[in-house]
């Protein structure tokens, strides 16, 4: 009942404020949210992915998120400055389903969000609930110190409920990252992105 009424609110309000006012209500919801949860500081990379994995972090509020420490981000010193994140399942996905089962599709607006946040924003939403994750990311970050140094989060690549993909080739460019190898890593994780401390300058700025 309450997955139907969220995606009927998303109809609502395209049809009252418009598709721009529904991603900037979205984005509000996403910077509130980080905003409750409050700062984290940790003493590095090791004590930081822990935390993420037993759930003790802000980021885990989405689910299941992975540190994939095998793809480090390094600086011109070749220090680990950040690492890439795959968030498991999507926590809109009960949603989307329960959503199918009862009317059948989501609604229209759903794509007309997601195709104009794609458009003005950033081309990486598959969905209109990509606008929630990426704005609470980025504000996350703000709220987090690794060794003393803010994080800032990039969006890389995410997976629909219908296995359509998106790339973000502006964000792996920055941080050098092969897209046809973030590419693959959607045949397990339904969203990748990178976790990095603000301000880093990477290997390709030497």
């Amino acid at each position: 009942m309450l997955d139907v009424a969220l995606v009927s609110l998303i109809t609502d309000m395209s049809e009252k404020a418009g598709v721009e006012g529904t991603i900037e209500y979205w984005m509000r919801v996403g910077e509130n949210m980080a905003k409750r949860i409050g700062k984290e500081a940790y003493v590095g990379w090791p004590s930081f992915n822990v935390a993420l994995r037993e759930g003790r972090t802000g980021f885990s509020i989405e689910g299941d998120i992975q540190a994939l420490t095998d793809l480090a981000i390094t600086d011109v010193d070749g220090d680990v400055v950040g690492y890439l994140y795959a968030l498991k399942e999507c926590c809109f996905v009960p949603t989307i389903e329960r959503t199918r089962l009862s009317v059948g599709a989501l609604p229209r607006a759903d794509k007309a969000v997601a195709e104009e946040y794609n458009n003005s924003v950033h081309d990486i939403a598959v969905c209109n609930f990509c606008v929630i994750h990426e704005k609470f990311r980025q504000e996350a970050s703000k709220n987090i110190t690794v060794a003393g140094q803010v994080l800032d989060c990039l969006m890389l690549a995410t997976r629909g409920f219908s296995g359509e993909t998106k790339i973000s080739e502006d964000n792996l460019k920055k941080i050098a990252m092969n897209p046809e190898y973030v590419r693959s890593l959607l045949r397990n994780y339904d969203c990748v992105y990178a976790v990095l401390m603000k301000g880093a300058r990477l290997d390709k700025e030497a």
